[in-house]
């Protein structure tokens, strides 16, 4: 008789679907969090939700279209309780029992300021301006102004057909073929599209996306002839640092080239879509702005921690779907009716749980790595102490996938107005990045550091690193090699 090992049933790992459900919640990031809160307001008529209007980017209240603080238009806040309910002060909104929930003080909302809606934002033209167009929208806007109606498809086929660098991924040859249009007029519209901002749009390679931008340079006044030869002829020795070759064949002073090639660099940009979301970025209007999920002020007793999600929202469950004994129910169906009412304020005050869960572990987890990179925040990235993630839950008590979830896709406004992944305050090689970007940028022209002599120089500083690292290093912050620099 042959023995096996049977595993026993009440050994099985088994995970609840709250548990899954409240692990999802803290994981998501502060756009998804917000379609999670409009999916179940319209999957659940027993949760409500009051929306602050308050700066997605900066966490001050707003009381008309644009945030006085740091000049972000506000977004739509709308007070979504059911229809034909009224009230007649926030009081009823505070009587949330969160006791039982577990939570171990009182929930606060005293510090909300909730402001009404200012009525004047419908008269106000500034509020009406489209917020977050994409570059494709504009250059569509802008070609519709130059072309007839007859080439608007001509424009939308190459518009559409723009990768994410602004280059055109397809052949003027296969636009014709597909419109049944004569080459002659994509042709037209392609230049009609290539004399538009950003410089180089719509460009079908590297070479014509620097020549675009250099000719427009040039009828502005400022003639480069020489760069204007090294892009048209001499561009794949360019980026080797061929300089003396090419200084050979021009006959012209190497010196000269290196200024030509500097000037390239410098000057032309061989992304050019590149520039229109740094753009969007600086002005935090686009859709491609990552928004803060807590906010790091230096307060008289220190850094304070404060999430933009607990000014945001206030959730309550609603007081027609409060728990009725069942014999409160006359009719026939009382006892469908109260499994329905149960059920969904179940559900309500479910979600209402994790949403506070997430808050009270984000806000533990930022308080704790705040303390512990006091000296960064005060000096600078190269201060950033080494922090793991295993630490940060030995010392809440927490599951290390706890406090991965928890910092995941989330973002911190410095005090000094810079936005940083959570992620990076565990990243222990920003400091180095740091000196390392300092002394590529400090190289001269004629000699540019190897990544050897880069991990020479480190090493004499006091931080040991072997060039393979300085190589990684050197690569995730998109630097080119000392050749092709």
């Amino acid at each position: 008789m042959r023995l096996e090992p049977t595993p026993r049933p009440d050994h099985a790992l088994r995970v609840s679907a709250r548990l899954v459900t409240s692990s999802t919640i803290l994981h998501l990031s502060a756009d998804e969090l917000e379609h999670a809160v409009n999916q179940e307001q319209i999957e659940n008529p027993a949760l409500e939700v009051r929306e602050q209007r308050v700066c997605l980017y900066c966490g001050a209240t707003i009381l008309g279209p644009q945030c006085v603080s740091c000049g972000n238009f506000a977004q739509s806040g709308e007070t979504t309780f059911p229809t034909g309910e009224t009230r007649s002060s926030d009081e009823n909104l505070a009587e949330v029992p969160w006791a039982q929930w577990g939570e171990d003080r009182p929930y606060d909302l005293d510090n909300y300021n909730w402001g009404d809606n200012d009525e004047d934002d419908e008269f106000d033209p500034m509020a009406r301006i489209p917020m977050g167009q994409t570059l494709a929208e504009i250059l569509l806007q802008q070609l519709e102004a130059l072309l007839t109606p007859e080439d608007a498809p001509i424009a939308e086929q190459l518009v559409g057909n723009l990768n994410e660098r602004g280059y055109l991924e397809i052949s003027l040859q296969e636009v014709a073929e597909h419109l049944e249009v004569p080459l002659t007029r994509v042709r037209y519209v392609l230049s009609l599209l290539q004399t538009l901002e950003p410089l180089g749009i719509g460009a079908r390679d590297l070479r014509e996306c620097l020549l675009l931008q250099l000719q427009a340079l040039n009828e502005q006044g400022a003639e480069q002839h020489l760069a204007l030869q090294l892009i048209e002829h001499y561009l794949d020795r360019l980026g080797k640092s061929q300089f003396q070759e090419i200084a050979r064949e021009l006959k012209v002073p190497e010196q000269e080239v290196r200024q030509a090639a500097q000037y390239i660099r410098t000057t032309l940009n061989p992304y050019p879509a590149h520039s229109y979301n740094a753009e969007i970025n600086s002005s935090r209007m686009g859709t491609a702005y990552m928004r803060p999920d807590v906010l790091i002020r230096k307060g008289e007793s220190g850094y304070e921690v404060e999430l933009i999600e607990e000014k945001r929202y206030r959730f309550r469950v609603g007081q027609t779907y409060d728990s009725q004994p069942l014999n409160r129910l006359a009719d026939p169906g009382g006892v469908e009716m109260q499994r329905y009412v149960n059920h969904h304020a179940d559900r309500a005050r479910f979600f209402i749980d994790c949403i506070q869960r997430r808050w009270r572990t984000l806000k533990r987890v930022a308080e704790l790595v705040v303390d512990y990179q006091h000296e960064f925040l005060e000096k600078g990235i190269r201060y950033l102490r080494p922090l793991t993630r295993a630490e940060v839950a030995t010392r809440l008590n927490l599951d290390e996938g706890t406090v991965s979830r928890a910092t995941a896709n989330k973002y911190a406004m410095l005090p000094n107005g810079r936005l940083m992944a959570i992620s990076d305050f565990f990243d222990g090689s920003l400091s180095v990045k740091d000196i390392l970007r300092e002394l590529i940028a400090s190289e001269e022209p004629r000699h540019r550091f190897s990544d050897d002599e880069l991990a020479r120089i480190l090493t004499a500083r006091g931080t040991p690193m072997a060039r393979r690292t300085v190589t990684k290093y050197r690569e995730e912050m998109g630097i080119l090699s000392s050749r092709e620099r």
